[in-house]
This record gives structure tokens, C-alpha cells and sequence, in this order.
């Protein structure tokens, strides 16, 4: 079965209609002067630096800005996940493929994730950050949450209430309740052709919607930096510059890995790849949030990269949840810190431990700004280390958590390059065009 095509609309304007051949319309995208949105949206960010920097009262003053952007992507994160998980996996079709793609999903992400968090050990492990520091702060009071049972969190998976799970925001449960209606979708089969319809009809208007929040996204980043730069400055990298250092030292090995692996699998031009992913980077950059970055990326991944829309209506939700690969290497490089800063030494065994440890949380980790908090003192918790360094790391997170958030979508949609390759649904005439599937209005105008 060949994946998703981009073909010419019928009506004016920028109108982009993608066919999949299990379906005959997936959705009607609209994007009202798409192509110049991504240097808008740079602008945006590199103008909310220097407001920042400049005017730092205003830049504070103007975080609600930012904050109802926020609020409006995740407005769709529930209704994009439902409609685009069950949908993606009804049009599958085919129960036997859904059985070999989901597994491939689920040894591709583990994988990466453990890679990311070995990598992230060695890393620190050869920088040692932790030593001579002097620092006093620490974290509040019962900021430690209890112990990781193992078996509490798979149970917690399963939700008892559908509903309940949406109205919270529970991505984790929304994915497994997801996953099972598009199961029975397959199972089906045509019984459940105008259940499908419908859910890729929810999906055109999400997406939709998505379209006029992103017409305002420039606005909504500028603000969010702007906030960011006035809020922490440029100088919080000098008191513990050198967890930072390992930090994003663990993050681009980790990148490294991945892009290797990446072109050596799919052959598909690296330059290029980088280039259409920055609309990616500037959004997770600005919103540290795996979930908030989710609509930009599942449509970036499929006009932009060739990755069947059903593929990635499955694949990129379940990444964003269980794929974190930036998480997995911070939470070893801050294991190494804490024992470092304390002059407790790692044995063999407990660096073994922080790895499983560490793929877990992050597999259980929320795809939220500051998510990385909660787990960081989890896993000094479990590790048996002093947990009162995370107060510090909690001041500068969110600028440390930018490069987590930006490794982690980048891993999602390079899981979904290589499992849409190994399946042979990738087109790879789109992903190694120089930009996004073109539209004959746009060689006209």
C-alpha cells in the first residue's frame, strides 16, 4: 500500500489536498501564505530575544500574549490525538501491517530512548559537571513525589474513564483508548468505512483550526521569548555552566547519533531535512512542549517529509508520549550531576540503573513545560541521591529543557522517517524537494 500523496486542489488560493489511497480525501489543509510563515515566526523569536534583553518590564508584561497562544494549541492537542490516532490506524486497513508497523513504533522509540539515555551517561560521565560548585538553594519541601511502582504506572495507563481522561488531558490514557477504537475500526472493516469518514473529517476541522492559530503564532513566540529572556537573563548560564555544558553537550551526541543513522537508512539529503524541520525547532524552542509542538510537527513530517498522514497520525502521538530522547539523556547527565555536586561515586550497576530508570520516567514523563522537574526528583529519589540540587535546576529549566523539548520532537520524526522507509511509504521525492509539495497557484501568483 503506498502512503499519502500531495495533489494539485481545485479551487483557488493556497489550498493543499492530500489523497491517500485508503481514502479519498484525507483533509483540506488551507494555509493562508504558508510559505512565509516560518520566517515569520523566526523574526518573531529573534525580535522577543532583543525586546527581552532591552525592555524587560514589557517583556513581562506581555506573557499572557504568549500564554493564550499557548492555550489555543493545546485547545486541539485532545481532538488532533483522537482524531488523527484512531483515524491513522482505521486507514491502515489491514490488520496484519497494523500489527508489524506498531511494533516496529514500539522498538524504534524504546531503543532511542535507551540510546539517548546511555549517551547522555557517557557524556556526563567525561565532562563531570557537579564538581566545585557552590550552590545553597534547594528544593522545597516535599517537592519529592513517591516512589516509581512499576506496576501502578501501566495500570494508570488504562483509563477507567474515557472522558475524564480527555477533560484532564491525560495524553497517555487519550492514546490508549485511541489505539483501541482504531484497532476495532480495522477489525471491521467496511462496517466502520462512515466511523472513519468521520474521523477524518474531525480531523480536517482540528487541523483547520490549527491554520488560524498559526496565522498569529509570530506574535504568540515573540512574546514567549521575550518573557523568557526578561524573566532569566542571559547570565543564569554562569552559575552552574557547567551541567548546562553537559547537558547540551548529551543532547547533540545524541543528535549526532541520529542523524547518522537517519541518512545512512533513509538517504534522504540531511541539508534539506534540517531546513524543513526548523518550523519544528522555533516552535519547541518557544513552547518547551512536546504535545504543544504535536500539530506543527505531524503536519511538517507529512507535507515537508514524505511520511504517509495515516503514519503519522499514529506514529507522532505515541513518539511525543513514550519517545522522549532529550528527557531520557537529561535524566542521566542530572543523576551524574547530583552524584558529582555530592562527591557520591556511580558503580557500574547504578549507571545501568539510571538508564532503565531514566527510560521509564521519561516514557512516563508529560509533555509539558517543566515536565522534567517532577521526574528530575524522581529519579534522584530512586537513585538513593539528594534531591535538593532540582531547586536549582528548576530556576534555569526552561533553558535547559529547550534543547530536551527540541531532541525529543526531532527523535519522534526521525522514528517515523525510519519505520515509514522500512515499510516503503516514504516518499522520498517530497522529502528530498527543497521545500513542501508545491501548489500550482503558487507558481502562478
Amino acid at each position: 500500500m503506498s502512503g499519502a500523496a500531495l495533489t494539485p486542489a481545485t479551487s483557488g488560493g493556497n489550498d493543499l489536498t492530500i489523497h491517500n489511497d485508503d481514502n479519498e480525501v484525507l483533509m483540506r489543509i488551507a494555509i493562508r501564505g504558508a510559505r512565509g510563515l516560518p520566517a515569520r515566526i523566526f523574526i518573531g523569536f529573534v525580535l522577543g530575544i532583543a525586546c527581552g534583553l532591552l525592555f524587560a518590564d514589557f517583556s513581562l508584561a506581555i506573557k499572557p500574549l504568549g500564554d493564550a497562544f499557548i492555550s489555543g494549541i493545546k485547545m486541539l492537542i485532545v481532538p488532533i490525538i483522537f482524531f488523527s490516532v484512531a483515524g491513522g490506524i482505521a486507514n491502515m486497513g489491514d490488520v496484519q501491517q497494523l500489527k508489524r508497523v506498531g511494533g516496529k513504533t514500539l522498538v524504534v522509540y524504546t531503543v532511542m530512548t535507551v540510546v539517548a539515555g546511555a549517551i547522555g551517561l557517557a557524556v556526563a560521565s567525561l565532562i563531570q559537571p557537579g564538581h566545585g560548585l557552590e550552590l545553597t538553594a534547594s528544593a522545597p519541601a516535599g517537592a519529592a513525589p513517591a516512589g516509581l511502582d512499576i506496576g501502578q504506572f501501566l495500570l494508570k495507563m488504562i483509563p477507567s474513564n474515557p472522558v475524564e481522561a480527555m477533560a484532564s488531558g491525560n495524553v497517555i490514557q487519550l492514546i490508549v483508548f485511541t489505539i483501541l477504537v482504531g484497532v476495532a475500526m480495522v477489525m471491521l472493516g467496511e462496517r466502520a468505512a462512515r466511523l472513519r469518514a468521520l474521523f477524518d473529517e474531525g480531523a480536517a476541522v482540528s487541523f483547520r483550526i490549527l491554520d488560524m492559530i498559526m496565522a498569529v503564532s509570530p506574535l504568540g513566540i515573540f512574546a514567549l521569548m521575550a518573557y523568557a529572556v526578561a524573566n532569566y537573563g542571559i547570565d543564569i548560564f554562569g552559575q552552574i555552566g557547567k551541567f548546562v555544558l553537559a547537558d547540551y553537550a548529551s543532547l547533540l551526541a545524541v543528535w549526532v547519533v541520529a542523524s547518522i543513522l537517519l541518512v545512512l537508512f533513509t538517504r534522504i539529503s540531511y541539508a534539506r531535512f534540517v531546513r524543513k524541520m526548523v518550523p519544528i525547532w522555533l516552535m519547541t524552542l518557544s513552547t518547551t512542549s512536546s504535545n504543544a509542538t504535536l500539530p506543527v510537527t505531524m503536519k511538517v513530517t507529512n507535507q515537508g517529509l514524505g511520511v504517509p498522514q495515516w503514519l503519522c497520525s499514529f506514529m507522532l502521538p505515541l513518539g511525543a508520549t513514550i519517545n522522549l530522547m532529550g528527557a531520557a539523556a537529561y535524566l542521566s547527565v542530572l543523576v551524574v550531576f547530583a552524584a558529582g555536586f555530592y562527591d557520591l561515586p556511580l558503580s557500574l550497576s547504578q549507571m545501568v540503573n539510571v538508564i532503565f530508570i531514566g527510560t521509564i520516567l521519561s516514557m512516563a514523563a508529560p509533555g509539558i513545560p517543566g515536565g522534567g522537574i517532577v521526574m528530575g526528583t524522581l529519579i534522584l529519589q530512586l537513585m538513593n541521591l539528594p534531591f535538593e540540587l532540582v531547586g536549582v535546576i528548576a530556576g534555569i529549566y526552561r533553558i535547559v529543557d529547550m534543547g530536551h523539548t527540541t531532541l525529543n520532537v526531532s527523535g519522534d520524526v526521525i522514528g517515523a522517517l525510519l519505520v515509514a522507509k522500512s515499510e516503503r511509504l516514504l516518499d522520498t521525492q517530497l522529502a528530498a524537494s527543497p521545500v513542501a509539495a508545491p501548489h500550482p497557484a503558487d507558481g502562478a501568483s
